[in-house]
């Protein structure tokens, strides 16, 4: 009881001024430690107020306890009680004023206001209002935790189950602003993802729902259509709610109803005064759904606000909201527009940079302007929500440095905590396709069109991968989907070509590739059609029309100074020329070279990894290495990654003439540390063969019959063909030989006059085929 006492005593000698200015700077304390407290231990939002009403009370008791026990400012000593409980003040002890027992027995009766207002009174008022602060904190998450009374979470109630996937509808808007409602419930679409007590249903998995029923694809997503999703789905709840004028001021309700039986689970409500608030209410109508429904006020308030990982700008907000609503209705060069306005009016908004590095990225636009915006978003990452942060570091990995290998621990890293996540099952098949891992790519993105990670993004890469790997049946049918589920022109058009390419279904290339000139706004997508085109021509033996054809694009591309599409049409020349047509890919190279095509790209947006493997591989060694050390000196520090790889590619290939086996040797090594077991397969498959060691060579060989090591599939399945006869016929299978044999000169009937064309000929006769 000695501190008791102490701290009785040193209230005793304070005048009244003296008391209030102590308790008014014990209060701010008080209420600075419990804002820390609500903020890092997840206590409720009503837990500072609480403290402060109980502050509040507090306050009249001890100046009334300082008056009665003091005396007012100024007055007399003795003329006011000195002492606890009827100590007068008299004595030998009280003339000095130095001490005041507080157990001293009274010398004269006290008043009942004295006995009741005494320090030690209010010291054990103060510790029991506490008390019941703390009291009332236990029972509120031992309610919330069991799921009892209106502060219950509902997986505790067992109304949900944690991750239960929910529909988020349209938000009714009754204000005059008529972009609101799809502002708060695209934001609040953004805020809930950062939950795992639910799983919001993506956009994409909605407006697939609304074509099967008939509906239009923007339909707004309300009333009887959202039970229909839901019930279709098999979506536990639906989310619903609506924005509403207050003066100046805006009212946001929302509603967590079951999706079967319609009951009402939860309401919210949050206001702002003005626009300003705007993104704060909406903020704060998530932290209230997703602590009812599960999530713990802790991860709550660890998790950024709203305005953090979106923009402090209402405007900016709404037209990036806009963007990804015409983006999945296939209006990219729209939303391109949109997100630049976006960015104008909050140049720190991250998630617009990281939208706006998608967007370039698929419009076929200059590598430099698309790494720009990724370092941008990249830059900025702290402005992200987590699971945008590593978006955007994933990004900047595959556009940036090339580090595939960290650009796949973060996706799989997403994956690990939210399996249906859209984006990381896009972007991480595309990582995997990145080293011809197809089955494994096209195993992620049926994931996505099967579940709540569907998008149109998993729609247009799977004809794509699916064509790559071999199996062309699906592919048709994922191209089909594709065009039935989206209005798009350039995605279906590629994905065309790259079936028609992959399959030698010379028409089908001729239809997409056509389509493909004709996109409208893609200049560098109307040169790829140009270059599909050509090598179309190469599928049947036209190799002189494939040269005119690509080296018309070429030089047009140079014209308009796309240096990247004017590099990659000679390159794409020496490949055809070195698999279906005279076999001497190094006219092409050299005249890349002498053109100066490549030194006009920045070197950190080169093709690096393919053009230098090729001037390498042609036994051109000396521009290999010096492209090499271009790229070495200007980009060591961001793309180390990459630079080793292609380095050792390089000196691998660099051995082909000296000791074939013991570069494929190298090239085994260097797939097995890449995780790549296709990568290189025709140059390995082409070394073994030079080595005399032929079974190898015809393992590498089917494999390039059975998927691609890239987008060249076509061409390396058409020479491995030509290939695997001369293997079959040199060991003797004279069968197998023939079969072989037999398909690429029929595939090659324009051929005649092409050494390998007629030589097949020549030994098919001669083989009695």
């Amino acid at each position: 009881m000695d501190f008791l006492k102490t701290l009785v005593r040193e209230a005793h000698r304070r005048s009244l001024w003296q008391v209030l200015g102590i308790f008014l700077a014990a209060s701010w304390g008080v209420l600075q430690v419990v804002e820390v407290l609500t903020e890092t231990a997840g206590l409720p939002d009503w837990t500072p107020s609480m403290a402060l009403v109980l502050l509040l009370i507090g306050l009249p008791i001890c100046l009334a306890t300082a008056f009665v026990q003091e005396g007012m400012p100024g007055q007399q000593q003795g003329m006011g009680v000195a002492g606890e409980a009827g100590d007068t003040g008299h004595g030998p002890e009280a003339s000095t004023g130095s001490t005041v027992d507080v157990d001293a027995a009274p010398t004269a009766p006290a008043s009942g206001t004295a006995r009741l207002l005494t320090w030690r009174n209010a010291v054990f008022g103060g510790i029991g209002a506490f008390a019941l602060l703390g009291f009332s904190l236990i029972a509120y998450f031992v309610m919330w935790e069991t799921g009892i009374g209106p502060v219950g979470s509902l997986v505790a109630q067992g109304v949900l189950d944690e991750g239960d996937p929910v529909l988020l509808a349209d938000f009714d808007n009754t204000t005059d602003d008529a972009s609101l409602g799809g502002v708060v419930t695209e934001a609040l679409r953004v805020d809930l993802a950062l939950t795992n007590a639910i799983t919001l249903v993506e956009p994409s998995a909605v407006r697939e729902h609304l074509e099967l029923m008939g509906r239009a694809p923007d339909e707004r997503v309300v009333g009887e259509v959202a039970d229909e999703i839901a019930a279709r789905g098999g979506y536990t709840a639906i989310i619903e709610g609506e924005v509403g004028s207050a003066g100046s001021g805006y009212i946001f309700t929302a509603t967590l109803r079951g999706a079967t039986d319609g009951e009402t689970l939860a309401t919210f409500r949050r206001t702002s005064s003005d626009e300003s608030g705007v993104i704060e209410a909406i903020d704060g109508l998530s932290q209230d759904i997703r602590e009812r429904a599960g999530e713990s006020l802790r991860s709550i308030r660890a998790s950024e606000p709203l305005q953090a990982v979106t923009t402090s700008s209402l405007e900016a907000l709404r037209l990036y909201t806009e963007a990804e609503v015409v983006r999945d209705q296939g209006d990219e060069i729209r939303a391109s527009a949109l997100i630049e306005e976006a960015i104008r009016l909050d140049p720190e908004f991250a998630m617009a940079w990281r939208f706006k590095a998608v967007l370039l990225q698929s419009s076929g636009a200059p590598r430099p302007d698309v790494r720009a915006a990724a370092t941008r978003a990249y830059e900025l990452r702290d402005r992200l929500s987590e699971r945008e942060r590593y978006y955007a570091s994933a990004m900047y990995q595959n556009l940036v440095t090339g580090d595939t290998e960290e650009e796949t621990r973060v996706y799989e890293m997403v994956l690990a905590d939210f399996p249906e996540d859209q984006t990381a099952l896009n972007n991480l098949s595309i990582v995997y396709s990145d080293r011809a891992r197809w089955e494994d790519a096209s195993a992620l993105l049926e994931q996505a069109v099967g579940g709540p990670g569907s998008s149109f993004s998993a729609y247009a890469n799977r004809p794509l991968y699916y064509s790559l790997g071999g199996e062309f049946e699906k592919a048709d049918s994922a191209l089909r989907e594709l065009e039935e589920n989206y209005r798009s022109e350039l995605w279906p058009s590629w994905g065309g070509s790259i079936l028609g390419l992959s399959s030698w279904d010379v028409d089908m290339v001729r239809e997409y590739g056509a389509d493909l000139e004709n996109v409208p706004d893609g200049a560098n997508w109307r040169l790829v059609g140009t270059r599909v085109l050509g090598l179309g021509s190469a599928l049947t033996g036209e190799t002189a029309a494939a040269r005119e054809i690509i080296r018309g694009s070429s030089e047009a591309a140079a014209r308009e100074e796309r240096w990247i599409g004017a590099a990659q049409g000679w390159a794409d020349l020496a490949l055809m020329e070195e698999l279906v047509g005279t076999g001497d890919p190094t006219p092409h190279l050299m005249r890349l070279t002498d053109a100066g095509y490549i030194d006009q790209v920045d070197p950190r947006s080169r093709n690096n990894e393919q053009w230098i493997a090729r001037y390498a591989w042609a036994g051109l060694e000396d521009e290999a290495r010096r492209l090499m050390s271009v790229w070495e000196e200007d980009a060591r520090d961001i793309q180390g990654v990459a630079i080793r790889r292609t380095r050792a590619v390089v000196d691998a290939f660099s051995m082909r003439g000296q000791d074939p086996a013991a570069a494929a040797a190298l090239l085994e090594r260097l797939r097995t540390n890449e995780r790549c077991e296709r990568c290189w397969m025709w140059e390995v498959g082409t070394l073994y063969e030079e080595a005399g060691m032929l079974e190898e060579a015809l393992a590498e060989r089917e494999g390039s019959i059975a998927a691609g090591q890239d987008f060249y599939f076509g061409l390396h399945r058409l020479a491995a063909y030509e290939s695997l006869g001369r293997l079959h016929d040199q060991l003797g299978n004279t069968a197998q030989a023939i079969e072989h044999y037999r398909v690429y000169v029929d595939q090659m009937s324009n051929g005649a006059g092409l050494p390998r064309v007629d030589r097949a000929r020549e030994r098919l006769a001669a083989l009695g085929g």
